[in-house]
């Protein structure tokens, strides 16, 4: 319950402060004395949009502040466990040149500062306003949707969450494949390109390391000559008359003479005679290497031609031949995947088949759900609207299907035939402002009893309404504060004969400044404020006897 609601600095408030009770709290006054005021505060506590305008003239600041007793749950990340009480503001500077409040806005649950959304979070589920535009509301389809599916209780909760799932795996298949023809869009320009790269690199087939290999045959080829003559001077040297292999068997042959007179020196005659094989060894090897040395030209421009192809290939794939090798086979892999690709297409095409066909049937399922929940709601609504002085009217919901989409497949329209005789139209079209006044309370009353909000607020919805209706009114708003808290502000005397608690807003001039005062009546004081109300004269005898009789009357009502 909201128990303390403290303003300050509010448009022509300039403080007031209301202990309200339990049961229905009615809030009266002339116009323009600032009772819209209060129900803008408690906008702003719920993390309404603050127009800095609505602050006080000369005030540096305004400030709401209100006490919820007891906490509710959805405080309970704000307060400890044991706090029985819950206590939310909200400051809103005016508009300055420099001051460091000007324009700021600064929110505060259980003296904590906090976001201004936060207020909303912990606010939102135990108040509730209607003010007097929410007749003009009820034509918004989407308002009609949340209405019936807030009547329709857990059966409609239960198909929406179905839907939701369905709903969410439909459009993620949706992605999934207009990703996929995406990619097979940009991937068939790919493979074309990797199909270019591919046979460039197939056709020249490099071997791992052949660069290195191509590279020595190229030197070799085009130094052969020089090649040739260093290797056969080498020849000459060893096998010519005088040469080395002579000179090495002229000591062999010295040291074999006297060896048998000195066993040390086997040890040199074994190193001469290895070192005369050797040399022999490498004569024939050269002389082999001179007569397959050959300066072909031929041979040098394939392998120059050859050599030029790998190059090109280094450049573009990679700075070896192992690069460029791994690259074609990366590219080989790649292209698979795309040719691949139609065969994947499918797959999610069918899997967008099956989404579509689940969420045609939770669709279906939810709007079974709703048409349930709409005939129960009409029903109660017309209940409602014939004790609001419209015994023919009927209410009714008009639920056909539509594409999917995110609160369901239903196009959902509550229609109206406000007289016998009259056919259904739209809420728009089919009543006056008094009678959609009239659906309006109709439907808030009839959720009552699926809705388990705490603390409602009414800004003057009995717009257009008057006399017997407004008895009818007022004894409805009397039956939906009954276990809840109900803070209505009205004009008519009707309505607030209800009141469990009646306060008064009147404006005054103080040092030539004017102020708004709230004051809870008396029941002496409520027959005077009622007869102002039906007679613009607070003591006028006929006025006070027929504000009498309203409260007479109220009160055998309740």
């Amino acid at each position: 319950m909201l128990t303390d609601l403290e303003i300050s600095d509010l448009g022509i408030i300039d403080e007031v402060s209301l202990a309200l009770g339990p049961g229905l709290n009615v809030l009266t006054g002339e116009t323009g004395a600032g009772k819209t005021m209060v129900v803008s505060a408690l906008q702003w506590l719920l993390g309404g949009r603050a127009d800095r305008d609505k602050v006080r003239s000369g005030a540096r600041a305004a400030i709401v502040q209100a006490r919820l007793v007891p906490a509710p749950a959805s405080a309970a990340d704000w307060i400890d466990p044991e706090d029985e009480e819950l206590v939310v503001s909200r400051e809103v500077g005016a508009k300055g040149d420099g001051d460091a409040v000007a324009g700021r806005s600064r929110a505060r649950i259980a003296g904590r500062l906090s976001p201004v959304a936060s207020l909303a979070e912990v606010l939102a589920p135990v108040v509730e306003i209607h003010s007097q535009h929410e007749a003009l509301r009820l034509a918004d389809h989407r308002m009609q949707r949340a209405l019936l599916d807030r009547f329709g209780g857990e059966a409609i909760e239960r198909a929406r969450g179905a839907y939701d799932v369905a709903y969410r795996s439909w459009t993620e298949a949706r992605t999934a494949l207009k990703d996929a023809e995406q990619a097979m869009r940009e991937g068939a320009r790919e493979a074309d390109r990797l199909r270019f790269e591919v046979d460039e690199i197939d056709a020249v087939a490099p071997e791992e390391g052949e660069e290195d290999r191509l590279d020595g045959d190229i030197a070799r080829l085009e130094h052969a000559e020089s090649l040739r003559i260093a290797c056969q001077t080498v020849v000459d040297a060893v096998q010519e008359e005088g040469g080395a292999r002579d000179t090495l068997g002229t000591a062999i042959a010295a040291l074999r003479g006297v060896v048998s007179h000195d066993e040390s020196l086997a040890d040199p005659l074994e190193r001469l005679q290895a070192q005369m094989a050797e040399v022999q060894e490498v004569a024939i090897d050269l002389t082999s290497y001179v007569d397959g040395l050959e300066a072909d030209p031929s041979a040098l421009d394939h392998i120059l031609g050859r050599r030029s192809a790998i190059g090109a290939l280094l450049r573009k794939y990679g700075p070896s031949t192992v690069e460029v090798r791994a690259y074609a086979a990366q590219a080989h892999e790649r292209l698979a995947l795309i040719d691949g690709g139609e065969t994947r297409l499918e797959e999610l095409r069918a899997t967008l088949d099956a989404a579509r066909q689940t969420v045609d049937a939770a669709g279906k399922t939810l709007r079974v759900a709703r048409e349930s929940a709409g005939a129960a709601l009409c029903s109660t609504v017309d209940g409602h609207l014939a004790e609001l002085s419209m015994p023919d009217a009927h209410m009714s919901v008009d639920i056909a299907p539509a594409d999917p989409g995110p609160d369901g497949a239903d196009r959902i329209e509550f229609l109206l035939a406000a007289n016998r005789g009259q056919p259904a139209l739209p809420l728009s079209r089919s009543a006056s402002g008094g009678e959609r006044s009239r659906v309006a309370l109709g439907l808030r009353v009839a959720l009552a009893d699926a809705d388990d909000t705490p603390i409602l607020v009414f800004d003057e919805v009995d717009a257009g309404i008057g006399g017997e209706t407004a008895l009818a009114v007022g004894q409805k708003l009397a039956t939906l504060a009954r276990g809840r808290q109900v803070l209505c502000v009205t004009h008519l005397a009707q309505l607030a004969a209800f009141a469990d608690a009646h306060f008064v807003v009147r404006k005054g001039v103080t040092e030539d400044r004017t102020t708004t005062a709230v004051t809870r009546l008396s029941d002496d004081e409520r027959a005077e404020e009622l007869s102002r109300m039906l007679s613009g004269t607070p003591d006028s005898d006929a006025a006070l006897t027929h504000a009498a009789e309203l409260l007479e009357l109220a009160q055998k009502g309740r």
